[in-house]
């Protein structure tokens, strides 16, 4: 097997492609999650707990509007919450096209080492039969 072998190979290249991007997903959407989690962790327990309203009498004075606008603290937490779980596909996303790049970059070298091994066959082969015996006469 020559290093030829191994870079020309569609499955080795795609592989090593796979764990390249699987492992720069993985990493970043590990750290951002983790990081947007503690932020959505510290703003959830600065909030308070009694999110729930009652909708079954609407107040007079509100003008039939159902809903209060969000404060800048809930907005914020909302947008902690969204890149949280934007981080938290791409770490997914990640560590899936990292496990699929080593499978495939397996593959590919097994499928290397199999024509490597068939072409010495085949070498060998063709050297122990030699050439032709001649006629003496």
């Amino acid at each position: 097997m020559k290093l030829p072998d191994i870079y020309t190979d569609w499955r080795v290249a795609l592989g090593a492609a796979l764990i390249a991007l699987g492992a720069g997903n993985w990493i970043i959407g590990l750290q951002r999650t983790e990081m947007y989690s503690r932020t959505v962790a510290a703003a959830g327990a600065a909030s308070s707990p009694a999110d729930y309203r009652n909708f079954d009498a609407l107040d007079d004075e509100a003008g039939g509007a159902v809903l209060e606008p969000i404060t800048s603290e809930q907005e914020q937490l909302s947008y902690a919450t969204a890149r949280m779980d934007f981080y938290h596909a791409a770490f997914i996303a990640g560590r899936t096209m990292a496990l699929c790049g080593v499978l495939i970059t397996l593959v590919g070298f097994v499928g290397i080492i199999q024509r490597d091994t068939r072409r010495a066959i085949r070498a060998g082969a063709a050297a122990a039969s030699g050439p032709p015996p001649g006629r003496d006469g």
